[in-house]
């Protein structure tokens, strides 16, 4: 599998702060390793005055699938409330709000990795909380096309890029504008996915609602 660093990270143009200075943050680092099994980074790319925008990566050492297994089984990314039933939250956005309770200024996700041993995906900030808001209806979505991602079971895709977005018309394209200021919705997280295997030179799209594999050319958006 190519280096987590290459293909659509690499286009990434974020000044990544290693040491971000936040309250809460080893507390919040420790909560994420427990409750998703995984080695946890965590930088800061913030680009304004308001917020701290995170960058977050996830190492884990399961196979995509048997993270997917766990994940159905309430194993791993996911918590029982008194009644031994689910709960509303996801241990993410839970440890998440505590982390926001502690500071003065506003905390987001700008991107969240989750590194397997066979695969990544990589989930991008749309609108404001939207990592937190639609992390674990994402990796359920993820699940429930598994088949479909993998080619009918033939090849795991080494890397998924969520969501990409089909282009409009260049000198009209709302898309564009919706992308860099954030005027996104849930549904714009549901609709097309880029992904990487080895057997093919370019990224190829995912399209959830025909639940099929297009070709078509995939253009960086750094906003």
């Amino acid at each position: 599998m190519p280096n987590k660093q290459d293909n659509f990270r690499d286009n990434l143009r974020l000044k990544l702060d290693d040491n971000p200075k936040i309250k809460g943050l080893v507390e919040f680092k420790k909560s994420l390793e427990k409750d998703y099994f995984s080695n946890v980074s965590i930088r800061n790319c913030s680009s304004d005055n308001a917020r701290e925008n995170l960058v977050i990566e996830m190492d884990c050492n399961f196979k995509l699938v048997e993270i997917l297994s766990h994940l159905q089984k309430g194993t791993w990314g996911r918590m029982y409330s008194a009644q031994n039933s689910w709960s509303k939250s996801s241990p993410f956005s839970r440890a998440l709000k505590n982390l926001n309770k502690l500071n003065s200024r506003r905390i987001d996700i700008e991107e969240l990795s989750i590194f397997s041993k066979d695969s990544s995906i990589i989930i991008k900030n749309i609108f404001e909380n939207s990592i937190e808001e639609q992390l674990r209806q994402i990796l359920q979505t993820i699940a429930e096309n598994y088949v479909y991602l993998t080619k009918k079971l033939t090849e795991t895709p080494y890397e998924i890029y969520i969501p990409v977005f089909e282009e409009d018309r260049i000198e009209n394209d709302t898309k564009l504008k919706n992308i860099r200021t954030g005027n996104n919705k849930k549904r714009d997280y549901f609709k097309y996915w880029g992904l990487y295997f080895e057997s093919e030179k370019d990224a190829v799209i995912y399209d959830l609602k025909n639940k099929s594999i297009i070709f078509g050319d995939l253009f960086m958006l750094n906003h």
